[in-house]
């Protein structure tokens, strides 16, 4: 194997969730054994970039309020594609892959699921988030996670079922056992589906987290919208009455960045930070919450905390509990609510040596992911 083609709504340096960044990231250790590496984007130009579809009528990165016109454009854009369809042909002539990798592919329509098998390209696709089921994504409303598939999604979710079952990819591979079961519903996805967790692996250099001060700080890092529940753990935070001896630190951006800056003594928010301001996030703090109010899939955060050594604070809801470390299972809390995360926070403040990972954390890293991917490639038919 020589190529693989990845595909991806959004790629480095325009990063939205993990999708992308875990995308950018398996590009890397592939290029290391060797293989060459392009992508075909969403109006996302970067060096490893061979083609892009141009983001119409916006580019959907969260940085804009589009109209109701605007958004309902998008959305029936990524019915189908067109333009899609015709820039991924090209990219599939002219970089001739051995196989395709798509990722998240939200704007891009399913197409991008079925032209390569319709060619007869070995064809993989990492499913990150509810895309197939649901029209935002997330099966995820205002009032909170969906209990089943209204209407219209089921609706969407027929539709992009008959633009791909008959050219799907060959291999469907799930990020947490939660994405999985949720995806089991579709029998075309369900025969082709295997699930590989996503590495976890501290950066080269990055020593184990010190063991938890008696005073800890938490801290929570991503973006700062209501489905990943920061609203929730500042209020938690107040209502824990923590503040005069712990402290919160906050990192990332979004439209509740008000919010936080509201809290009261012993919040601090950092507001966006760089992979350098990333380490020393995770030096600052003893102990990371997670909390969520969506089915979050498999937030590559939690992996991140457990590979240094430090424990988390998570929302039982989607992968998070599959995902945190041992030991920090009895921090689990309904999502959403108030009251049970400022127990665990006080849980946690009151003996924090009790929830420390074990010193020898059976952890998966990228080279046996590497591999597991690898595999994937040579089931979908590269030989």
């Amino acid at each position: 194997m020589r190529r693989v083609l990845m595909i991806s709504s959004f790629w480095p340096p325009r990063v939205v969730g993990g999708a992308e960044s875990y995308a950018s990231a398996l590009a890397t250790r592939l290029r290391a054994r060797d293989i060459e590496v392009g992508v075909v984007t969403l109006g996302v130009d970067a060096p490893d970039v061979v083609a892009s579809v141009r983001a119409w009528p916006y580019m959907a990165d969260g940085t804009q309020n589009p109209s109701r016109l605007a958004w309902a454009a998008l959305h029936a854009r990524d019915l189908y594609n067109r333009e899609a369809r015709a820039v991924l042909a090209r990219a599939l002539d002219d970089f001739a892959p051995d196989v395709v990798h798509s990722h998240a592919i939200a704007g891009l329509s399913a197409v991008a699921l079925r032209l390569p098998s319709s060619r007869g390209i070995p064809h993989v696709h990492t499913i990150h988030d509810y895309w197939l089921l649901c029209d935002r994504s997330t099966m995820q409303t205002e009032s909170g996670p969906c209990a089943r598939q209204c209407v219209p999604c089921r609706t969407i979710s027929q539709v992009r079922t008959l633009t791909t079952r008959r050219h799907a990819p060959d291999v469907m591979v799930a990020v947490s056992q939660a994405v999985a079961r949720e995806h089991g519903r579709l029998p075309w996805v369900q025969r082709r589906l295997r699930v590989v967790p996503n590495p976890v692996e501290a950066p080269l250099g990055t020593a184990r987290h010190a063991a938890p001060r008696p005073d800890p700080t938490f801290g929570y890092i991503g973006r700062l919208t209501d489905v990943k529940g920061v609203d929730v753990l500042a209020d938690a935070f107040d209502a824990s009455g923590l503040a005069g001896r712990c402290e919160l630190v906050v990192a990332g951006r979004g439209p509740l960045g008000a919010r936080v800056d509201a809290s009261p003594k012993g919040v601090c928010n950092l507001g966006w930070i760089d992979d350098a301001g990333k380490e020393e996030f995770f030096e600052r703090i003893d102990c990371l919450v997670v909390p969520s109010r969506w089915r979050d899939p498999a937030p590559l955060v939690v992996n991140e905390a457990r590979a240094r050594g430090i424990p988390v604070i998570g929302a039982r809801i989607g992968g998070i509990p599959e995902l945190v470390p041992p030991g920090s299972e009895a921090l689990l809390f309904t999502p959403g609510s108030v009251s049970e995360l400022g127990a665990r926070l006080q849980s946690f403040a009151a003996e924090p040596t009790t929830f420390a990972p074990p010193e020898h954390d059976p952890l998966p890293g990228w080279d046996a992911h590497v591999d597991a991917i690898l595999a994937a490639y040579g089931d979908a038919g590269v030989p």
